[in-house]
């Protein structure tokens, strides 16, 4: 563990909490969807933002909750490769964190890697195994990967956990139509569910 000096910590936890309070009212949390693009005052906050924790990460080069805010704020800008490589870089310095591998997994589907995007979604499910949620989103990742077996298994698990959760439920009659062949099979998370 790296040795840091009060006046390093300190600086480093103010940069953070700025970077956060900056950040935090324009960002996807909690499973929101964008209504809309970022207009030009949220982009320039988000810009603040990054220069906060790119500043904190040369004080704490393992402060993976920076890294996570970074891959946020670069999902918010639909930059969907740079948010890709900081979750996955925050993942490999915290991978028993369900949030960080679940982010991870969703923008490793955003850009089109299927087979990492099942391998993290495995690691957030590992790290949270009751989150039907992590489950379905597990089952979405095998279905872009090809794999409809697994697909139908872990949608029918996802929706059988609770039956009134209406996106389980959707997502399971989305990957029985894949598999069916009615549907064509998307390669990105946004050809399946279009956002943004």
């Amino acid at each position: 563990m790296r040795e840091f000096s009060q006046t390093q910590a300190d600086r480093h936890n103010a940069l953070t909490r700025t970077g956060w309070a900056i950040a935090t009212n324009h960002l996807i949390l909690a499973g929101q969807i964008p209504t809309s693009p970022p207009g030009w005052y949220a982009r320039w906050q988000l810009g603040r933002a990054i220069t906060c924790f790119e500043r904190a990460l040369t004080i704490n080069p393992e402060g993976w909750s920076s890294m996570w805010g970074l891959g946020k704020i670069y999902q918010r800008l639909a930059q969907h490769d740079k948010a890709f490589d900081w979750f996955a870089r925050a993942h490999t310095l915290n991978p028993d964190q369900p949030d960080v591998a679940r982010e991870a997994g969703l923008e490793a589907l955003d850009i089109g890697r299927a087979e990492e995007a099942i391998a993290l979604c495995h690691a957030a499910v590992a790290s949270s195994p009751k989150d039907p949620g992590l489950v379905c989103n597990l089952a979405l990742a095998y279905c872009l990967a090809g794999h409809d077996e697994e697909a139908l298994t872990y949608a029918a698990e996802a929706a059988g956990r609770d039956p009134s959760d209406g996106i389980s439920a959707q997502m399971l009659v989305f990957i029985r139509s894949v598999a069916a062949g009615t549907r064509p099979r998307p390669k990105r998370l946004c050809e399946a569910f279009p956002y943004g």
